[in-house]
């Protein structure tokens, strides 16, 4: 049976949350973040955003923007790329607070969603984690390889492999 993804189901493959972000598109013309309730439903099922917070109203521009950039940095090493999602990482920061060790955003800002997800690709390029990043050899998705030899070539063996 072929189940049709959607934001409600979409898998979590990635192994890093910015990576997820990233494959909530399937190429040209399969695009899952459709409208602005999509993301903020993506980012509460990802952990991205508290079960109890509902952002503001926004638009999908900066989202797709964001998304476009890391894996512009992820699959192609695109150091415009980069550029654009250093812009995002400072903007999170800039309205951040740190408690316990852990990166806190307040309010109900429509980019609010995209603040952890920023962070979560800078922390990602930042670590020993990168050198592991991979794109599916049959659907291009993105991923964090986290087998013990390093040669897995797919996001996932039930799906592409």
């Amino acid at each position: 049976m072929v189940v049709t993804r959607s934001i409600d189901n979409i898998e979590f493959w990635g192994g890093d949350l910015a990576l997820d972000f990233a494959n909530t598109t399937e190429g040209p013309g399969k695009d899952h973040l459709r409208a602005y309730a999509d993301l903020v439903t993506w980012a509460h099922r990802a952990g991205a955003l508290p079960p109890d917070v509902r952002p503001q109203q926004g638009d999908l521009r900066r989202a797709r923007e964001l998304r476009s950039a890391i894996y512009g940095v992820f699959a192609r090493d695109d150091p415009r790329a980069q550029r654009t999602l250093l812009r995002f990482y400072a903007e999170a920061v800039a309205v951040a607070t740190i408690e316990d060790g852990d990166w806190v955003w307040a309010g109900r800002r429509p980019n609010r969603p995209l603040w952890p997800i920023a962070v979560a690709a800078v922390d990602l390029l930042r670590s020993d984690r990168l050198a592991r990043v991979k794109q599916c050899d049959n659907c291009d998705w993105l991923f964090v390889d986290r087998s013990r030899n390093g040669s897995r070539r797919w996001c996932s063996m039930d799906e592409c492999g």
